[in-house]
């Protein structure tokens, strides 16, 4: 009898494992909100759902934020102007070997180093608000996300999930929980 009891050390302790291995795949590809006593399951719906909508909503907005960006050169709070504002101002700052030139006057220094982070901002501004804009219209970005948001849905990404890391964790939960199971058969043992 004791020896029953001892092997049923093994059989716990992979059942443990595997339960905790089904429950952690459960909270990451349930795709329903989940309520237990009226009461919601914080970690419904899965972890994987969630953030893949978060992920391709966060996609959207933040194309449709920089076109509209884009397209308002006036707006002076969004990140594109001071993003051009920035490399002005280290243009301006590399700029400095401008003052090492004799014979020209202080004014006409600051002129020309002035001259050159303008231009120079100029062009950023038109790389970041006309040519970047133009690519992301003829590469089709905005169609792009949407491919991708049919394509990786949560079906497909459950089923390489189950293919290539649900497997192979699976079997090594096994092969731990059956070594614990061992080493407990054998606590047990010694201690009876």
């Amino acid at each position: 009898m004791i020896a029953l009891k001892s092997i049923s050390f093994i059989i716990w302790n992979m059942l443990l494992g595997t339960l905790l291995l089904y429950s952690v795949d459960w909270f990451l590809f349930n795709k329903k909100r989940r309520h237990f006593l009226g009461m919601h399951i914080p970690l419904t719906p899965g972890f994987v759902v969630r953030k893949r909508e978060w992920l391709f909503n966060k996609a959207r907005d933040l194309l449709h934020d920089y076109l509209e960006q884009a397209e308002n050169k006036q707006d002076k709070s969004g990140y594109l102007s001071k993003w051009e504002q920035k490399v002005r101002d280290v243009v301006y700052e590399k700029a400095e070997f401008v003052n090492g030139w004799p014979l020209l006057p202080q004014k006409l220094k600051d002129k020309i180093r002035n001259l050159l982070a303008d231009s120079v901002k100029e062009i950023a501004s038109k790389i970041l608000r006309r040519t970047v804009p133009h690519l992301i219209e003829q590469w089709r970005v905005e169609h792009r996300i949407d491919e991708f948001d049919a394509k990786f849905d949560v079906a497909f990404l459950k089923k390489y999930w189950r293919k290539y890391v649900f497997k192979y964790l699976l079997w090594f939960f096994g092969a731990i929980n059956f070594l614990f199971g061992i080493m407990n058969m054998i606590w047990f043992l010694i201690m009876v």
